[in-house]
């Protein structure tokens, strides 16, 4: 009975490591600060301030002002199944649901839609070092508009 108490919690402690080690593998996952400056937005204008989180578990939230000094607040997750999954909030281009795929270990590509109407491919890539976050997004706002969005963010 010891030995296999003993055995448990070796597995337990191997399959705990593993996860940790997998969380912090992935270059996605912290807290994101958008770098208004180096980012663009067309056709414009740019959020005040934004703040991206990016769990291990692929929730992804996002919380910050934009450029009317309105507060804006969403959130979705990423998951490389390719499922579609909710939309929470209020996000720009209205969608209420996405999908995602990981292209690589730093790449992930995501599609937004709203009605099941396609509104937004969004593609994210982390660099080597981990320390930066960029997001080209093009799409269609809510009221038909097209928009083509190079967002850079740093890690906190």
């Amino acid at each position: 009975m010891k030995r296999a108490l003993q055995i448990c919690a070796v597995i337990l402690l191997a399959m705990a490591a593993v996860g940790l080690a997998s969380a912090q593998g992935d270059p996605f996952v912290g807290t994101w600060k958008l770098d208004v400056a180096k980012s663009k937005f067309d056709p414009g204008p740019a959020p005040m301030s934004q703040s991206r989180t990016w769990e291990a578990s692929g929730k992804v939230s996002v919380e910050g002002v934009s450029a009317s000094g309105k507060p804006v607040a969403y959130a979705y997750t990423v998951k490389s199944d390719s499922q579609e999954y909710p939309v929470t909030g209020a996000i720009a281009n209205g969608a209420d649901k996405v999908s995602t795929k990981k292209i690589d270990s730093n790449t992930v590509q995501a599609n937004f839609t709203r009605a099941g109407k396609h509104v937004e491919t969004a593609t994210f890539t982390a660099s080597m070092g981990g320390k930066v976050l960029t997001i080209h997004a093009v799409g269609m706002t809510p009221d038909g508009k097209p928009f083509e969005n190079m967002a850079v963010w740093s890690k906190q």
